[in-house]
């Protein structure tokens, strides 16, 4: 079974009628039909596989489920709008560096640093040019961004974090379902959460650690990878999680390990700059985004510890 996960603008319709429990006032706020909404919410239900609402004479009701789901989707779309708002007013003022990021990056490591940022440049506006794929390619109109680079590019003086992918999930989906070796427990299958776009599939990891597929019980496919985290933040599966995005999660235990082995790259992921004498303020960000980094993953390296390293010249030779 194949399960496409949900689109934000399916989301958006599903917030919107929990807030007002009305599909009528939700199609008035989005300006859409009533028939619209209440067909956008049937295939989300459809897609999730459970109820989000209860259908009464008097009106909507939420399921727990469904109140779960929207304290969640409220919760993520709130930080959004508060820091789109946030960035927009600093526009006024103070010089603009353009930071060309990975989305999982941006909404699991970077935006709940958004505050600290503003404490330590106080009179720089950080403009967020979020790439859809992969981290390659020219930096266009960014003064800086994240770029992944090859083997030895951890001597450089810009190097931010090693290409670390972890297979990670729920405390609770590990509890339930144990690891992905655990043949007791998942004997019918983990959900797998696919990425669409990316440099490690899941069949790459199961070559690369010689684990076993004992099958499939749901795969979920997702192109966006900090949605793909959080699906499995909410126990929905193990995803292939990059180190980059996932070592804030990682250590506040919202994601833990969902197996023994990781795949280490010896790749790379660098600050580049645009020009090659950029200002100040683009150095001065740079330094604290590596300090910053340098701090998440003394925390992440204690939880990989105990855990064995595949590297990528085996992961080539399987």
């Amino acid at each position: 079974m194949s399960l496409r996960l949900p689109s934000l603008q399916a989301l958006l319709v599903f917030e919107t009628s929990a807030r007002l429990l009305s599909f009528t006032k939700a199609a008035g706020e989005l300006n859409v039909t009533p028939v619209a909404v209440s067909r956008m919410v049937a295939r989300l239900e459809d897609a999730l596989g459970f109820r989000l609402f209860d259908r009464t004479k008097s009106g909507l009701t939420l399921t727990d489920r469904g109140a779960t789901l929207q304290r969640a989707v409220a919760s993520g779309f709130g930080q959004i709008g508060d820091t789109i708002e946030e960035l927009k007013r600093d526009l006024a003022r103070g010089e603009i560096v353009t930071l060309s990021l990975a989305s999982g990056f941006a909404a699991l490591w970077l935006l709940p640093r958004y505050a600290a940022f503003r404490q330590a440049f106080p009179t720089v506006n950080l403009r967020l040019q979020v790439m859809p794929g992969r981290l390659y390619g020219p930096l266009d109109d960014a003064d800086l961004g994240i770029r992944l680079h090859g083997p030895g590019s951890e001597n450089d003086p810009s190097c931010l974090c090693p290409e670390i992918i972890v297979p990670i999930c729920s405390p609770n989906y590990l509890a339930e379902f144990g690891a992905l070796d655990d043949a007791a427990k998942s004997a019918e299958g983990h959900a797998y959460i696919h990425l669409d776009v990316t440099t490690h599939s899941w069949a790459d990891f199961h070559r690369a650690t010689g684990l076993a597929n004992r099958g499939i019980g749901r795969a979920v496919h997702h192109t966006d990878p900090g949605l793909a985290v959080q699906c499995a933040m909410l126990g929905q599966g193990v995803v292939l999680g990059w180190l980059l995005a996932i070592a804030a999660p990682l250590n506040e235990g919202k994601v833990i390990p969902a197996w023994n082995r990781y795949i280490d790259t010896g790749c790379h992921y660098v600050l580049e700059y645009r020009s090659s004498n950029p200002s100040e303020n683009t150095r001065r960000v740079a330094q604290w985004l590596i300090d910053e980094m340098k701090q998440e993953l003394d925390g992440a390296r204690r939880v990989l510890a105990p855990m064995t390293a595949i590297c990528r010249s085996r992961a080539a030779s399987v």
